[in-house]
């Protein structure tokens, strides 16, 4: 397989480097206590529809729409979503905790009996996503352990209102019984 160098900026000032006291097991215990939505991420890729799962989604800017998502340095899908064009993401809703499974998996085909369709723009979008947006990569940056993917996006639909599926303490939140949406005086206003 081809390896792919990912652009990368210099690494940022002012933050320490060398060991941290910081224990790995404890970080993720605490962190798991900050709920996160649920995204799948496909691409077509040279082999393929490729697609994964992340829980690390977030809009970043109104103008130009951008958005991003992380992805751990030694993931053996990313390299493969990284040679696409475009990317889509697709927004899980509260009752697809099998389907952000699948494509969570070890598996070289994630998309096996999931049912999905091609975009114009030969994007692979997931039939039960709640939202679906396409991308293209903006900017891509090694932070950590991870790299950051900007993504410019360049169409999105609004396909269900449902509520979103949501990751918390190592397993999903049930938000179907919410008998209010949230209003526009969020958390941004």
């Amino acid at each position: 397989m081809k390896s792919t160098t990912m652009p990368t900026t210099p690494p940022l000032t002012g933050v320490p480097s060398g060991p941290t006291t910081i224990d790995a097991v404890d970080y993720r215990r605490v962190l798991g206590h900050v709920p996160t939505s649920v995204a799948v991420v496909t691409a077509n890729a040279r082999s393929g529809p490729v697609g994964m799962t992340v829980g690390s989604f977030t809009s970043v800017s109104l103008d130009p729409p951008l958005i991003a998502f992380f992805v751990d340095r030694s993931s053996r899908t990313w390299p493969r979503l990284y040679e696409a064009s475009y990317f889509g993401i697709n927004i899980l809703g509260h009752g697809h905790s099998a389907l952000c499974q699948a494509f969570s998996r070890r598996s070289e085909d994630r998309f096996l009996d999931v049912d999905w369709n091609p975009s114009a723009r030969d994007v692979p979008l997931l039939d039960e996503a709640i939202v679906t947006l396409e991308c293209t990569r903006a900017k891509v940056d090694l932070i950590g352990d991870h790299y950051q993917v900007v993504g410019r996006v360049e169409t999105m639909e609004l396909r269900a209102t449902d509520p979103p599926l949501i990751f918390l303490r190592g397993g999903f939140v049930d938000m179907s019984s919410s008998d209010e949406a949230p209003g526009r005086d969020g958390m941004n206003a």
